[in-house]
């Protein structure tokens, strides 16, 4: 198996790096993950480079202390802007060198998203709008459903609860086709936004 380099060059990091961000172990993503500072690139809200320290460091220059190491650096954006977050990879003999502070940091992600329902006015049907949301990390995550336009649902046409995994809605009080999004929301991560789903009232 490859080992880490000691300088500071793509060609010296680890084939398997790139699994770190369960993406295929290869050297296409190895040269992506090393240095890259693109948004998005591997994991949405975030920018993740790998980097190793540089010869100067490891020959300590200029009397400072001798030591090599990789490091995995994601920083966070849109919510999470200005969280650094630095794991070290691999290491020996670490110097006094500052760290940045660590931060919880999630990714939500949907795996379900709220399908349309159809529902008769006349017979007080009921329509059911339901999301599956999971994260990352081990974190609660919160649920706020909203009309499509952003605007809080109407007093009274919701019959379960807004903040739940599922939105219950009585076509007796919603008596128009509106849309429905629902916003997941975690301490430490960037709130994701369903796809909106359409409620059709017949009569």
């Amino acid at each position: 198996m490859a080992q880490w380099g000691s300088s500071d060059a793509d060609s010296n990091s680890a084939i398997f790096a790139a699994a770190q961000l369960k993406v295929a172990p290869n050297t296409s993503n190895r040269d992506a993950l090393f240095g890259n500072t693109t948004a998005d690139a591997f994991t949405t809200g975030t920018t993740i480079g790998q980097y190793a320290v540089d010869d100067n460091e490891i020959a300590a220059a200029n009397g400072s202390v001798a030591h090599t190491g990789w490091v995995l650096r994601t920083v966070g954006t849109g919510g999470r802007s200005g969280r650094v977050m630095t794991e070290v990879l691999v290491a020996g003999g670490i110097s006094t060198d500052s760290e940045d502070t660590v931060y919880p940091d999630f990714t939500i992600y949907i795996t379900t998203q709220p399908s349309a329902a159809t529902a008769n006015t006349t017979a007080a049907e009921e329509a059911t709008f339901t999301v599956v949301a999971g994260s990352n990390g081990n974190t609660t995550l919160t649920y706020a459903w909203t009309y499509a336009n952003g605007d809080a649902i109407q007093a009274g046409a919701n019959v379960g609860n807004t903040t739940q995994t599922t939105l219950t809605v009585n076509s007796a009080v919603e008596t128009a086709n509106v849309s429905y999004k629902v916003t997941v929301s975690a301490t430490g991560a960037d709130d994701v936004i369903s796809s909106n789903a359409a409620l059709t009232i017949t009569t």
